[in-house]
């Protein structure tokens, strides 16, 4: 049953968004004629931009809010139909030959006035949804269902879960009488069950049965599949912090959807495509700069003027990296020998007496990275991804962070989110690995062409910078 508070949410921020647009339509056309008096073109125009946006927006799903994700607001989404929104206003304007009806200030006033707009008031909403959620009115009403032992044990992590869900009680086909646990009361009913569901006090109905209890099971869901309640099969407490991603068939076989390959099919090609697009648009635009570089190296250092390291890569096959040599010869690129361990696990640091003055140069604006377009040209490496690690890192690290070897899922990167935000040179902690680690996951399990281009962007920042690069 749906909460009434979330549709109520739903259509007031709908409504406030409608008002929030013909406002900026208002002021808009005021700044442009120093009058709020709209002549019927604008007045119909920004009507229809209203409907439009609204249309979109529902469309999306952008109102579309559960009582599990209802802080979850997102502003990006409805910057993404409003900039739809304007996008076929004026495709219309054109097709109905109207375009120069309309002041082309007026629209661009349309468009950053909007996103502000939208901005601030789904920002004030998500403050105020916030602050609702501590009081608990958007948390669902969960009853469990099943065996005395399961039960028990699920009413017990959901207790113990934060910000989780209001328990109406605990049911079983018997053995439990009229007991409580933690104060939540185990009625020992699936007929004292559908009494409460027919008064409207469950939400959501929480199915706990043991393996050999397949009979029960079968019982319970049949019953309550012709109830107005949400269903829910509780997975075993093994699988308990384990993302599931759904259910799909294999052979016929239904199973939990643990992993999928995260940029692969379609999306594969469209990062494909992006790599060879860009990569072979900044190799032809930088080559000059390039070629200046290896001269100075070859000047400066003598050969050789490239830098090559065997990498990790996509699905742990080792390829060779390039890079423009930064480090004395006489001391070597790259890794030194772990006095302790043997590893050659000595990253480039601060001072570094290795790197040399063209090198320091080189590092801290990242142009030392520049020959890896032809890696990126070449397949073994993308433009956004992990940051490869060299060999001796991989197998120091695996051993000590969960996940580690996941980076390996995707082609790594000549920029990543771990670089962007903060981690573009020295690990030298543990923490500092381990957080350019969960960086590097994120990246991998939210990848989209928006994200890759978002990271590119802020590349550019970031190494203009120098922030923890030398």
């Amino acid at each position: 049953m749906r909460n009434k508070t979330l549709i109520w949410l739903a259509v007031w921020l709908a409504v406030l968004e409608a008002l929030a647009l013909f406002a900026i339509n208002i002021v808009a056309y005021a700044i442009r004629n120093r009058s709020f008096d709209l002549p019927e073109g604008y007045l119909l125009g920004g009507l229809f931009i209203c409907a439009l946006y609204l249309v979109c927006g529902i469309s999306q799903s952008s109102y579309a809010f559960h009582r599990s994700d209802a802080g979850r607001i997102h502003v990006m989404q409805a910057l993404r139909c409003w900039i739809g929104t304007m996008i076929i206003f004026v495709v219309a304007l054109y097709a109905f030959k109207i375009s120069e009806d309309f002041s082309r200030l007026w629209l661009l006033e349309m468009v950053l006035g909007g996103s502000v707009a939208l901005i601030v008031v789904r920002t004030a909403v998500l403050a105020w949804v916030a602050k609702v959620r501590r009081s608990g009115r958007f948390a669902s009403r969960v009853a469990v269902l099943g065996s005395p032992r399961l039960v028990k044990e699920a009413v017990e992590t959901l207790l113990s879960f934060r910000g989780g869900p209001r328990l109406v009680g605990g049911f079983v086909s018997d053995g439990l009488g009229n007991e409580t646990l933690q104060n939540v009361p185990l009625l020992g009913s699936e007929e004292s069950l559908r009494r409460i569901i027919a008064a409207g006090r469950v939400d959501d109905v929480l199915l706990c049965y043991e393996p050999d209890e397949e009979v029960a099971f079968r019982a319970a869901l049949g019953t309550l599949r012709n109830e107005p309640v949400n269903i829910r099969l509780r997975l075993p407490s093994y699988l308990h912090g384990v993302p599931a991603l759904g259910i799909d068939r294999v052979a016929g076989q239904a199973g939990l959807i643990l992993a999928d390959l995260p940029i692969g099919g379609w999306a594969g090609v469209q990062k494909r495509c992006v790599d060879l697009f860009l990569g072979g648009t900044l190799l032809v635009m930088l080559a000059p700069i390039m070629l200046i570089i290896a001269l100075a190296i070859l000047i400066t250092m003598g050969r050789p003027v490239l830098f090559r390291q065997k990498r990790y890569g996509f699905n742990n096959n080792e390829f060779m990296m390039l890079k423009f040599r930064s480090m004395r010869r006489e001391d070597g690129e790259g890794d030194a020998s772990d006095p302790e361990t043997g590893l050659r696990l000595r990253q480039a640091t601060r001072d570094d007496p290795r790197i040399t003055a063209l090198g320091r140069f080189l590092r801290r604006t990242s142009l030392d990275e520049l020959p890896q377009l032809l890696n990126v040209l070449g397949g073994s490496m993308s433009l956004v991804g992990p940051r490869p690690h060299a060999v001796s890192h991989n197998k120091h690290y695996a051993g000590l962070i969960d996940g580690y070897l996941g980076r390996h899922r995707v082609k790594p990167g000549i920029t990543g989110w771990a670089q962007v935000n903060g981690l573009r040179g020295e690990t030298d902690t543990l923490d500092k690995m381990r957080h350019r680690v969960e960086l590097d996951l994120h990246y991998i399990e939210n990848w989209s062409l928006g994200f890759d281009l978002k990271i590119l962007a802020l590349t550019v920042i970031e190494v203009g910078t120098g922030r923890s690069a030398y």
